[in-house]
């Protein structure tokens, strides 16, 4: 090779070295990368893509909520089940607070509920009338999963009704008053409808139960009694954050204490614990338990808030027992109750206790 020609090759090697320095230094693409380079490109996209995926969702979620709305008050849509009343007891209730919220130029969110109710003609102010607690008291299916008829009670805020001089206290009323209310489905399990206006009725009957608590008579709580002293320590870890309630329930039960403790104390007053207990002393004590058998009660406890008020509470409970002492085995969604034509009537366990 000439001493030219190798001359003529170190210049043009020395130019490409010039211009992937100048590249390097500008931050810039070239055809002939190294291995580096390629493992951090790769790197960046593939950031970059799973970054685009997951802003997708909430760049699209932003952009809809941002929209402007014609209705600030879209028409609800309810589904409901022919084994749930949760369905057609909502959609009353909602229907209901519409309507005695209604007044002048209220017609569309009413009609959301009752179609017919963008023809009617409605007078006053809205919202002269305000809802305060609303609920479903009474689900009557009139048709499977298709026709259910609805009371409501809701206790309302009124305007005080002016006397002859036109003047009134200033002290609005608050009243409970009761409305009953036709509701379809359209279709099987479908969106819900009003057929009518609500009716407002006098308030329902209370029905005389023939149910019984399945209990003996209320025992005073005696601090000696070792089921009491369990109790007592248990309340005050759950009820008022005093002490570790791990210490106080059986193995494999699942209990949390509630948060944050909404009282400064708790005492137990009186228990009454499940027909089939003997008291063999007659003392009115429990006492200890001679193994691992279980026993149902119901427990009445004092909590005291941190103003000092107390408040009456009462628990079902089943305590088991274990190494001569009792434990909470669960705390029962229900009491145990004896009906007339029926022996007495065991709560299903809970998800926070163990298998029975």
């Amino acid at each position: 090779m000439t001493r030219r020609s190798r001359t003529d090759r170190a210049r043009r090697a020395g130019a490409d070295t010039g211009v992937d320095q100048e590249l390097q230094e500008q931050g810039g693409w070239w055809t002939s990368p190294s291995t580096g380079s390629v493992a951090v490109a790769t790197s960046v996209v593939r950031r970059l893509v799973w970054a685009l995926m997951i802003a997708g969702p909430v760049l699209g979620g932003w952009a809809l909520v941002s929209q402007p709305s014609a209705d600030a008050r879209p028409a609800p849509v309810v589904q409901s089940s022919s084994g749930d009343v949760a369905g057609p007891g909502g959609f009353a209730e909602m229907y209901v607070a519409a309507f005695l919220r209604a007044g002048e130029g209220s017609q569309n969110e009413l009609a959301a509920f009752y179609p017919r109710a963008a023809d009617l003609e409605l007078g006053g102010k809205p919202d002269a009338v305000q809802v305060g607690q609303i609920a479903a008291v009474r689900v009557k299916e009139v048709a499977s999963g298709r026709y259910w008829s609805v009371t409501v009670a809701a206790r309302v805020l009124e305007p005080t009704p002016k006397n002859s001089a036109g003047s009134g206290t200033e002290q609005p009323l608050i009243r409970l008053r009761f409305f009953q209310v036709p509701i379809e489905a359209d279709r099987d399990s479908g969106p819900l409808t009003a057929l009518a206006l609500p009716a407002e009725v006098a308030a329902p009957s209370g029905a005389s139960s023939k149910a019984e608590l399945a209990y003996n008579t209320p025992m005073p709580a005696q601090a000696s009694d070792p089921a009491v002293d369990t109790l007592s320590a248990f309340f005050a870890a759950y009820l008022s954050g005093s002490g570790e309630l791990g210490r106080y329930i059986s193995p494999g039960t699942r209990l949390s204490p509630v948060r944050p403790a909404p009282y400064q104390s708790a005492t137990v007053t009186q228990v009454a614990v499940e027909t089939a207990f003997q008291d063999s002393d007659g003392d009115g004590q429990l006492g200890a338990p001679a193994g691992r058998e279980r026993l149902r009660l119901v427990a009445d406890v004092k909590a005291a808030r941190t103003d000092v008020i107390a408040r009456p509470l009462s628990y079902a409970l089943t305590l088991a027992g274990r190494d001569g002492r009792w434990e909470v085995a669960a705390l029962d969604a229900t009491p145990q109750i004896t009906l007339p034509d029926l022996p007495a009537t065991r709560t299903a366990a809970p998800s926070n206790s163990p298998a029975q």
